[in-house]
This record gives structure tokens, C-alpha cells and sequence, in this order.
């Protein structure tokens, strides 16, 4: 046990703010916060004109960091900054050696399109600020992480689609396992953007039936459900061996037991496959070295999609052989967080098994006809939960499970 990886910080932002106990508290009642009205979408005609966007100050001064420091932070890796910030300090001890992997799933949009702006007004590539490049590139937000928090572990950025918090947190944990540090900050982020918008409208993944009715717009598993809400955010945790932790005295808020990749390898790029989720499930309970008799609850990635929602739910009757188990969606309260989504729902995840509650989904005025016989948990619930299941699953057919205990 002294080599687990456990979890000794958590943090998250995101459209319902960035105050953990209380978006757990809205979580446990079944409250979620009406999403916004995003204006650059209004103007622009966009079929879905409702987004979720963090409310907080994301200012250097907000941040703690220096204005040249800040001259690099793009939105993504300020609210990174933000949710790690939280996760450290729950998490307490010397950060200088902390390894970090923290992805997103582009680099600054923002500064690609103010580079765009000014090469077509200035016709000259002398006006680009030299600040851009660490905007821009893919690993912008773990090098701002690295760079503002002063640490000197290994770095590097895990970009997956929706996947890609789930799989930097696979990765932190491989790296501790490995030996090449003792801690890492792991989790994922994605901001707002014109770009993400419009490319989600014009495929129509979008809800945009409920732009009128933004407090009721993502429902998963809901026989009525439309598509998803896109929503910036981040989510932090900081892992670490269970006898590094136990020597500082910090506390044990749960353990990563196992984690399971894989490829769907077949399908269209945007259309999830059962047996992909299979056999990332699949593969963590065999990390884990656990049968799926001993999960207790599954947060799935469950995004308000008609056929994505349902392709889930059959492949987790198909490993529990029709058992039932206990499952829900969050993204009914946070909406789509992309490349932050598996690291928020991780940190949701340990917070049902510390506390013995589950989050029930959101907003299902009929339960999809599919699910009747198999339904999710849709009702605020306490619960024993000792193991836990968190799926993530991206565009192009990427696929994570991660299990967590509760000790």
C-alpha cells in the first residue's frame, strides 16, 4: 500500500465557479446554475448561442503572477493556474520537485487570431509580438504551470479531445510509478473560443433547440436531450505516492487504484464506438486488479448526445452482465468541458466516495426509452462507496477509464 498513488489536492473552475465545497454541495442536492448567453455566438449566427464561462477574476493580480510572467498566460492556462492553485494548496508541501502533465485541447486561440489579424492589417511579420509562440503551442498551458509555479519536475502536455484530462492524469501516474518524481500535478482545461463554438454549431453537436431555456439545456440520458453545452474550465489534482504523502502528513483524499486506454480503430471520427468504452473499462479493472462486482458507482462521460449517451450505458451492461450499477452524468451541472472534462469529473468522482453520496442527473424530464430497465441514479443519494469508475471518451475514438477508492 506505501506505493499507491493517491490524491492529496483537488481543484476545479468552471462555470459554476470555483469554490469546490460549493459546487459539491449544488452536486449533492441536484442544483445546477444556469448557463450564459454567448454574445459572440448571437452575433455571429450561431444555431447554439448558450455556453458555460467561469465567472472569476483571471487577472495577474487575481493569479498571483508578475506581469511578465503573464505576458504568456492565455485564458487556458489561467484558469489552469487557477484550479492548481486550489489543488496545491489543499495539497500543502514543497513544489519545487513537482512533475507536471496538463493539457488542453489547443493552444491560445485568442493569439492565433490576433496573429491573423495583424499579419492581414500590417503585411508584416514584424508586428507579431515575440510573446506568442508559448501561446500557441500545443504545451502552452503545462510550460505556463511549470514557469508560474517554479517547479522542476518533468513537464508536458497529454492533448486527447475529451479525453484528455482523464489521460494526463493516467500519465502523472505512470510517471510516479516510473520513478521520475515523487508528486505531479495532473488535469486538463479547455477556454472558450470562437473557433471550438462554430466548429461544434456547424456539426450540429450542439443542443439548439434551448437557447431559452439555458438552466435546463444539457441533459443526459433525458428522452428529449439535443445535443451538448459547450463550457470552459479546469480541473487539478495533485498525486503522489501514499508514503511520500503519509511522511509530510498530508491529507489522503483518495487513490487512483487503475486506468485503461483504448482506440475505438473503427467507425466514423466524430461517432463513438461501444466496444471502444468496453475496452477501456475493461482494461481498468485490470489495472486495477478488480472485478467489475467491486465498482460502486460510475461517473460517465454521458455529454447530452442521442447516440454517444445510450453506446456508454450498453457498454457498461455489457461488462457488469446486466448488474446493475449505479451511474450518472455531471455534465448536466458543468455542461462539455472538453480536454478539463475527465480531470472535473475525476475530482467529483473522489468527492461522492469521500462523502457517501452520489450526484443524481440533471434536468430528464422522461428517461430516455432505452434506459428504462437500466436507469442512471437521478435522485439526490447517500451511498457506501468504497470504488469508483470514471469515463472519458474523445472525437477520433479516444478512450480513458480511471478507478478510484476511497483509502
Amino acid at each position: 500500500m506505501e506505493n499507491d498513488i493517491v490524491v492529496t489536492g483537488m481543484g476545479v473552475c468552471c462555470h459554476m465557479g470555483d469554490d469546490l465545497g460549493a459546487i459539491l454541495g449544488k452536486l449533492r442536492s441536484g442544483t445546477s446554475v444556469p448557463f450564459q448567453v454567448y454574445p459572440t455566438a448571437v452575433e455571429l449566427d450561431a444555431r447554439c448561442t448558450i455556453v458555460g464561462q467561469y465567472p472569476g477574476d483571471l487577472s495577474d493580480r487575481a493569479l498571483g503572477v508578475e506581469k511578465a510572467a503573464g505576458r504568456f498566460l492565455g485564458r487556458a492556462s489561467r484558469l489552469a493556474l487557477r484550479a492548481s492553485s486550489a489543488a496545491l494548496a489543499q495539497s500543502g508541501g514543497d513544489t519545487r520537485e513537482l512533475g507536471v502533465t496538463f493539457g488542453s485541447g489547443t493552444g491560445d486561440v485568442d493569439t492565433h487570431r490576433e496573429i491573423s489579424s495583424r499579419l492581414e492589417q500590417s503585411r508584416s511579420m514584424r508586428k507579431i509580438s515575440p510573446t506568442v509562440v508559448p501561446k500557441i503551442m500545443a504545451s502552452t498551458v503545462s510550460a505556463n504551470l511549470v514557469n508560474a509555479l517554479q517547479t522542476k519536475g518533468p513537464s508536458c502536455t497529454v492533448s486527447a479531445a475529451c479525453a484528455g484530462g482523464a489521460w494526463n492524469i493516467a500519465l502523472g501516474a505512470m510517471l510516479i510509478q516510473h520513478g521520475s518524481c515523487e508528486r505531479v500535478l495532473v488535469g486538463g482545461v479547455e477556454a472558450l473560443d470562437p473557433h471550438f463554438h462554430a466548429g461544434f454549431d456547424t456539426m450540429r453537436a450542439y443542443n439548439s433547440s434551448d437557447n431559452e431555456r439555458p438552466e435546463t439545456a444539457s441533459r443526459p440520458y433525458s428522452a428529449d436531450r439535443a445535443g451538448f453545452i459547450f463550457s470552459e474550465g479546469a480541473g487539478a489534482l495533485v498525486l503522489e505516492r501514499r508514503h511520500y504523502a503519509q511522511a509530510r502528513g498530508a491529507e489522503i483524499l483518495g487513490v487512483v487504484r487503475g486506468f485503461g486506454m483504448s482506440s475505438d480503430g473503427e467507425g466514423e471520427m466524430v461517432s463513438p464506438a461501444a466496444d471502444g468504452a468496453f475496452r477501456a473499462m475493461t482494461s481498468a479493472l485490470r489495472s486495477a486488479s478488480l472485478s467489475p462486482e467491486q465498482i460502486d458507482y460510475i461517473n460517465t462521460h454521458g455529454t447530452s448526445t442521442p447516440v454517444g449517451d445510450i453506446g456508454e450505458v450498453e457498454a457498461i451492461r455489457r461488462i457488469m452482465q446486466g448488474r446493475p450499477v449505479p451511474y450518472s452524468s455531471t455534465k448536466g451541472y458543468t455542461g462539455h468541458t472538453v480536454s478539463g472534462a475527465g480531470a472535473i469529473e475525476a475530482v467529483f468522482t473522489l468527492a461522492m466516495l469521500r462523502g457517501g453520496w452520489i450526484a443524481p442527473c440533471v434536468h430528464i424530464t422522461e428517461l430516455d426509452a432505452k434506459l428504462v430497465d437500466y436507469p442512471p441514479v437521478m435522485q439526490p443519494t447517500a451511498a457506501n462507496l468504497r470504488v469508483a469508475m470514471s469515463n472519458s471518451f474523445g472525437f477520433g475514438g479516444t478512450n480513458v477509464s480511471v478507478v478510484f477508492s476511497r483509502s
